[in-house]
């Protein structure tokens, strides 16, 4: 690589580079770095940690027997409104289990004999103390609406005797 002084006509010295490369190198030093800066990137993103409610204020603070009225009302308008927001639901504790990938689902009962609050806990989240017969207060990312209305990525808030 060469630097060469070059005086323009307003008196002002301008460096001027002249390199012995060829035009396919550059092309491939370049490629080479925005491949590195694509590698990068995607090694960031699917190593980055999954969202949760943990650490979210919630949207909204409602009771499992109104969000689930919500939903059967005017679904459409409910799945817009809490569209993957964290929602608070408190109710009472209908059934524990643990689903087929090994996450623990909370089952809040309401009104509706067919209608349920269904809230799956995020990894890791133990629900050791919680009974069927408890009042909880649950947070979970709202996914929508299929006979029952589903909250993943939740945890407990509180327990109530």
């Amino acid at each position: 690589m060469h630097v060469l002084w070059m005086h323009s006509q307003n008196g002002k010295k301008e460096v001027i580079l002249k390199t012995n490369m060829s035009k396919t190198k550059i092309i491939l030093i370049i490629l080479l770095i925005m491949g590195l800066i694509g590698g990068g990137t995607v090694i960031y993103l699917f190593n980055k940690p999954h969202r949760t409610a943990e650490d979210e204020k919630p949207f909204a603070v409602v009771s499992a027997n109104d969000l689930f009225v919500e939903f059967s009302t005017n679904e459409s308008a409910a799945f817009e409104k809490y569209r993957d927001k964290v929602i608070q639901v408190n109710g009472v504790v209908e059934e524990v289990k643990t689903d087929a990938s090994g996450n623990t689902d909370i089952v809040l009962t309401t009104e509706d004999i067919l209608g349920k609050v269904i809230c799956t806990l995020k990894q890791g989240e133990k629900a050791e103390s919680i009974n069927t017969g408890m009042t909880v207060d649950l947070k979970g990312i709202c996914n929508g609406y299929l006979s029952d209305v589903l909250l993943n990525q939740g945890v407990l808030v509180k327990e109530k005797e």
